[in-house]
């Protein structure tokens, strides 16, 4: 699965660079690329497809949300943060469950890192 400019505004958004202190890597600095081939190889067809269906929602609908034209590449780093938070409380019950899935495959990579589980206080079995 390759990554478009507009797929990449959009996890950056979800999880931007240096958004906390304790944890400054964003998602996009953390090596997501390469965990994306493994989630290719092995996860079911459809949740993959919602993956993608979740990266075009956060990148052509997610603006409309706050009034902006899509795409989300169009926004500075702060409205496009706004135009994911409207998603995840849009009134439209698949947009929330949308960012669940984007916030669901950025957590299985994110958590995985071993500087993160240090970060959290979580050290393994």
């Amino acid at each position: 699965m390759r990554l478009g400019s507009i797929d990449r505004a959009v996890l950056d958004a979800l999880l931007p660079e240096r958004s906390s202190t304790v944890l400054p890597m964003g998602l996009m600095d953390t090596g997501f690329d390469d965990f994306l081939l493994d989630f290719e190889r092995e996860a079911p067809d459809a949740f993959r497809r919602v993956f993608r269906l979740a990266l075009f929602a956060g990148g052509w609908m997610a603006p409309v949300l706050i009034g902006r034209p899509p795409p989300i590449t169009g926004l500075n780093q702060d409205d496009r943060e706004k135009a994911l938070a409207a998603m995840a409380r849009s009134r439209v019950p698949e947009l929330r469950q949308l960012i669940t899935v984007l916030k669901t495959v950025a957590s299985l990579h994110y958590g995985a890192l071993p500087e993160v589980r240090k970060a959290i206080g979580y050290h393994g079995e």
